[in-house]
């Protein structure tokens, strides 16, 4: 089991994050360019070697989000993000991947919270548990992790960030 701390900069014009082991070592970085349409990010090595890319699709109604490998397109979509359109007491997305298998992903009613099943509903293993640190200026997650994707799960957590604290 692998534990992260994801904390995005706050004092940033884009949103930028730096993903550490419990320690405070940095193991990776999420970042994105200052204005983009469609909203993109990238996660990287700390060598800045892009590992994945993940594009928010706009006028999508379930607001989807491919992710690709790599720094571009070029590979295809290796996974979809889609959100239930009609969801009560929290959030719940459906990742849907050939390469990684499927997750589904639950969150708590306020959005604080959220676990990755691997399947199509919360009765799958959990492979990953993201809590918000809510007394933070900047938005900060701690993550543990199960799974041999732990790259894949931390970029979902960046998405799960973007979806629901935009404003932070």
């Amino acid at each position: 089991m692998a534990q992260y701390r994801i904390r995005q900069k706050y004092f940033s014009l884009k949103d930028k994050f730096a993903i550490t082991d419990p320690g405070g070592e940095p193991q990776f970085y999420c970042d994105t360019k200052l204005i983009t349409i469609p909203k993109k990010f990238w996660l990287e090595t700390l060598s800045g070697k892009k590992i994945y890319m993940a594009r928010f699709r706009p006028f999508s109604i379930r607001g989807k989000v491919d992710i690709y490998r790599g720094e571009d397109k070029s590979d295809g979509v290796v996974a979809t993000v889609k959100q239930k359109l009609f969801f009560m007491f929290g959030p719940k997305l459906y990742v849907e991947s050939e390469r990684y298998g499927n997750y589904f992903i639950k969150g708590n009613f306020v959005q604080w919270g959220f676990k990755i099943y691997e399947g199509d509903s919360d009765e799958g293993r959990l492979v990953a548990s993201i809590s918000k640190r809510v007394l933070k200026v900047a938005d900060t997650y701690d993550v543990v992790i199960d799974s041999k994707y732990e790259a894949f799960m931390l970029l979902l957590c960046v998405i799960l960030d973007a979806k629901y604290h935009k404003k932070h």
